[in-house]
C-alpha cells in the first residue's frame, strides 16, 4: 500500500483525539509537528477530503453557537486498518533521508568565505531556537506517550549532531 504521509498524519491525529480541523491544526501547532514534516493547514483539508471519500472516517455536522458548521471526525475499522498498515509500512521504510539543505553545501568555494561563516553562524542560531522548543524532559517522562518522546528524541539528538557538525565546519573554515 503506497500511503500518504500527510494521510497517515491526519489519521493519528484523529486517532489520538482530534475531532475537527481546526483541533487537528491547533494539536500541530501544540506538538511542534511543523517543526519535522511541511505539512500546512491546506494539507490537513485536503487529506481529510481524501481519508472521507475512501471511507477512513465517518463525518458528523456539529452546530456550535453562532459559528459556521463544523465537521466532526471519526475513524472507522477501515480508518484504523489503515493508519496500521501506514504505521507498519513508515516503520519498515527504505526511504532514504534527504536533506535538501547539504546540496548549498556542496559550493561553499562560490562565496566569500567571511560570507559562508556568517551564513553557517546564523543556521546555527536557528538551530539552536529549535533545540530550545523541544523539551527534552519529555523522552524521560513515562507518562507520555513514546511516539511522542521517540520523536522528540530523534530531532533533539539530530538538531544537537547538526549544531557539533557546525562548529566542526566552522572551525574547518577558519583554521
Amino acid at each position: 500500500m503506497a500511503f500518504s504521509y500527510a494521510e497517515c498524519l491526519v489519521l493519528g491525529l484523529i486517532h489520538s483525539g482530534a475531532e475537527y480541523g481546526h483541533e487537528i491544526d491547533k494539536t500541530m501547532e501544540e506538538m511542534n509537528i511543523r517543526l519535522w514534516t511541511k505539512t500546512n493547514r491546506a494539507t490537513i483539508y485536503q487529506a481529510l477530503k481524501r481519508i472521507e471519500k475512501k471511507g477512513w472516517v465517518t463525518v458528523h455536522i456539529e452546530k456550535v453557537g453562532n459559528m459556521p458548521d463544523r465537521k466532526n471526525y471519526q475513524l472507522t475499522k477501515e480508518g484504523e486498518e489503515a493508519l496500521r498498515q501506514m504505521v507498519s509500512e513508515g516503520l519498515a521504510s527504505e526511504d532514504i533521508v534527504t536533506f535538501e539543505y547539504l546540496v548549498t553545501i556542496g559550493w561553499l568555494e562560490v562565496l566569500p568565505k567571511d560570507d559562508v561563516i556568517a551564513k553557517i553562524a546564523k543556521r546555527k542560531s536557528f538551530v539552536k531556537e529549535i533545540i530550545e522548543q523541544y523539551d527534552s524532559s519529555e523522552i524521560d517522562d513515562a507518562d507520555i506517550y513514546i511516539g511522542r518522546r521517540a520523536n522528540v528524541k530523534f530531532l533533539h539528538s539530530y538538531y544537537e549532531m547538526e549544531l557539533e557538525w557546525l562548529e566542526w565546519l566552522t572551525n574547518e573554515l577558519t583554521s
